[in-house]
């Protein structure tokens, strides 16, 4: 999750938007995930997916999948998907100014 966080330190005291992991709720320096899960489509049902996770790699992970497999169990069709923290933020970032309608190749 996306937060201000406060800070008083130099150059001057600010909030200042930080990656905050979602199991934990400290933040995400370095490697991290975006993660989310998609529902496999039967015959005419919507597109189901779950909220955008953030999440530090290894022990904060396999907490957040846990926690994601009592609402949106593997075993009903859901399954895993998820990015390098960085790389997920240059996508968004580079999406701001493009519109995905407008671009059918998707690149």
């Amino acid at each position: 999750m996306i937060e201000y966080v406060p800070h008083s330190g130099e150059p001057e005291a600010m909030n200042y938007p930080v990656v905050i992991c979602d199991t934990c709720r400290k933040q995400i320096v370095g490697e991290g995930l975006a993660v989310w899960r998609i529902k496999l489509r039967v015959k005419d049902e919507p597109r189901q997916h779950t909220p955008l996770y953030t999440t530090h790699k290894r022990e904060c992970e396999q907490a957040l999948h846990s926690q994601l497999n009592g609402q949106y169990s593997l075993d009903e069709n859901w399954i895993d998907f998820s990015e390098e923290i960085d790389v997920f933020l240059k996508q968004l970032s580079k999406n701001l100014n493009r519109s995905l309608v407008d671009d059918p190749a998707g690149l």
